[in-house]
């Protein structure tokens, strides 16, 4: 049998997040990350919440090689899909462009693809699950 395996950022309403965040809650086997992009000014704001909701092992304050490390590893949680909501995106590190434009980034060059595909290449027994991110404004 061949699962699908979905790894994409999508962007939504508020409307259809509440659909899914309410269908998600039955299912124990994901882990939902939920950030607010109005608390989230500056990447210490944002790594903060990130590796504290994500339960990281160690800081990532001044890493972000050791954040991709962690946000490609998740080993820890226990779980076989994982799902990021970023509300109110627009506010989300609303000063700082290229931050923003290079977080992103690495989720859909670096994080979803490692997911997808190369976590079956690098890790012994790695399987690829499901990495699904919610853009909502």
């Amino acid at each position: 049998m061949s699962e699908v395996i979905n790894n994409m950022v999508l962007t939504v309403s508020v409307k259809v997040i509440e659909h899914i965040k309410n269908k998600l809650s039955f299912n124990d086997n994901v882990y939902v990350v939920e950030l607010d992009g109005e608390n989230i000014p500056s990447w210490k704001d944002y790594i903060l919440d990130v590796q504290s909701k994500f339960q990281f092992p160690s800081s990532c304050v001044n890493s972000m090689d050791r954040y991709l490390d962690w946000m490609t590893d998740l080993d820890w949680l226990n779980k076989e899909e994982y799902v990021l909501i970023i509300n109110n995106f627009s506010a989300f590190i609303k000063d700082d462009y290229k931050l923003k434009n290079m977080i992103m980034s690495d989720f859909n060059e670096a994080i979803l693809p490692f997911w997808h595909e190369e976590v079956k290449e690098v890790v012994v027994e790695g399987k690829a699950k499901s990495f699904m991110i919610y853009i909502v404004d």
